[in-house]
């Protein structure tokens, strides 16, 4: 299902919506990537309720430039990802429940100077009382889109039950520019991750794109992400967030309240603000905290990580680059 320039879309009423076994792949032959299952740009004031959806290789629900949509009581399964939130604003997702092959949520806003220079956000997300199960990536990823900027995201009562990397993924580049910013999340039971609970790579995730945002604008500027009231088990690492720019250290990292066990404990780089605060998990081995280039609350004790080294600055590329000219497929 397709829909553009709309206003009031409602899908409900406790049906299926399978995709097409002939569809198979990310990519047709044309060189195009495959529509997803439902599709919605620029859609305004969208519910879809009660309602499973089953696609092979391509995303189930995407929407786009989409504002005030609610996607709940949905069952969700997939050979890719589940809800992709593109540059999409005061949208909720409640009560879900995600079996799906890649990330069960994905919030994006667009790549290098496209993204850029449309400057369209994601922001004002809420994701509560959702379960996630994911087969090859993360339960949710923020990113590696985000040169329109993601902020005031909230997640809570939420269960991991399962990821192949890690439950929450937050990933850009230099080159995208923009922020991730005001993320919260709260009240989670985590069981199942291969990567661990939460992953922070800033450096390099994702191609590079062919009109990146040159020089030091467009290196990410993150701040002010809270996770609290955590509860994991069967996590082989809590927490790795050293992939980040020494240039622009991410500004604000809460953790408190956590409680279970895990292989590994925390590793963090470049960061400023820091409050660790009543970090109660069994680490089974190596330190619990290690750190390179931290300042905060809450790291007494931390081993001294190496520092990061600096990646090569992002050149301007020959030319000037035109809104519309193609910037890449999603990575």
């Amino acid at each position: 299902m397709w829909a553009q320039d709309a206003r009031g879309i409602v899908l409900s009423g406790g049906g299926r919506i399978v995709g097409s076994r002939a569809i198979s792949g990310r990519m047709a032959p044309s060189g195009l990537r495959n529509p997803a299952l439902l599709e919605f740009v620029a859609v305004h004031g969208l519910e879809v309720r009660d309602l499973v959806t089953e696609q092979n290789d391509m995303w189930s629900i995407h929407p786009v430039y989409c504002t005030d949509a609610t996607f709940s009581g949905l069952t969700i399964k997939g050979g890719a990802d589940g809800i992709d939130l593109d540059s999409c604003q005061r949208v909720e997702v409640r009560g879900c429940d995600f079996d799906t092959a890649d990330d069960c949520i994905s919030l994006k806003s667009g790549r290098g100077m496209e993204g850029a220079m449309l400057a369209r956000p994601t922001e004002d997300v809420t994701i509560t009382g959702c379960t996630f199960r994911d087969r090859r990536w993360a339960c949710i990823g923020i990113g590696s889109e985000t040169s329109g900027g993601i902020r005031r995201v909230l997640v809570e009562r939420c269960t991991f039950a399962s990821a192949y990397t890690f439950s929450i993924y937050i990933k850009s580049r230099p080159g995208r520019g923009a922020f991730i910013e005001d993320i919260t999340m709260r009240d989670l039971d985590v069981a199942g991750a291969g990567g661990g609970f939460l992953r922070l790579n800033l450096l390099d995730s994702g191609k590079q794109d062919p009109f990146p945002v040159a020089g030091p604008a467009g290196i990410p500027t993150v701040r002010n992400l809270v996770f609290e009231r955590v509860r994991v088990k069967h996590v082989p690492l809590l927490v790795e967030a050293v992939d980040i720019h020494p240039d622009k250290p991410l500004n604000r990292f809460v953790m408190r309240d956590f409680a279970g066990m895990s292989g590994r404990g925390i590793t963090l780089a470049n960061m400023r603000d820091v409050v660790l605060d009543r970090i109660d998990v069994a680490v089974a081995s190596g330190p619990k905290i290690a750190a390179s280039g931290v300042s905060g609350r809450g790291l007494d004790g931390a081993e001294t990580l190496p520092s990061v080294p600096r990646p090569p600055p992002v050149i301007q590329e020959a030319g000037q680059y035109r809104l519309g000219q193609p910037s890449g497929a999603p990575n």
